[in-house]
């Protein structure tokens, strides 16, 4: 579950949290763990593949590192942090605070994950630095996940509903 510590920011790739433009490549994909003792609802994200002429696999490996700082999102080889309160519930529709001042990212999440989250249960989100097709089945997402834990190209942090 994580040690439920409260992470300090680190230092961040870029500086400043990536804008709308590269945010808008960022895809959401939700799931529950659901166990006997303690259930919690998945938050994993990536970003698409270079589709514009200024983008790479290398910028948008360092926009999803400046993300994940953005969320003070800790090693995926240690006990997922606290990063704050994150998740907000309006009108039935859960939004990320990502660190951007007048931005948010909605969620689209299935009514067991909104009632879960808004219960009190914990969210534990998943970046990924390597890019992801949009169109990525679930077996091939499993795959993606697996690949980025094992080289280190994954950050992660649990939040909670404000």
């Amino acid at each position: 579950m994580g040690g439920g510590q409260v992470v300090t920011p680190p230092g961040s790739t870029t500086g400043t949290v990536p804008g709308p433009g590269f945010v808008a490549g960022i895809r959401l994909a939700t799931g529950l763990h659901l166990a006997d003792s303690f259930s919690v609802a998945q938050l994993l994200m990536y970003h698409v593949p270079p589709r514009l002429a200024h983008e790479s696999v290398e910028s948008i490996g360092t926009g999803m590192r400046a993300f994940a700082d953005a969320l003070y999102l800790g090693p995926h080889d240690e006990p997922a942090p606290y990063i704050g309160h994150r998740i907000r519930i309006r009108r039935g529709a859960p939004w990320l605070a990502y660190g951007d001042d007048t931005y948010r990212l909605c969620v689209p999440a299935a009514p067991s994950w909104v009632h879960l989250v808004a219960a009190g249960g914990p969210v534990r989100i998943c970046v990924l630095f390597d890019p992801l097709a949009a169109e990525a089945g679930q077996e091939e997402t499993d795959a993606h996940v697996r690949a980025c834990f094992a080289r280190g190209s994954m950050r992660w942090g649990t939040t909670y509903h404000v």
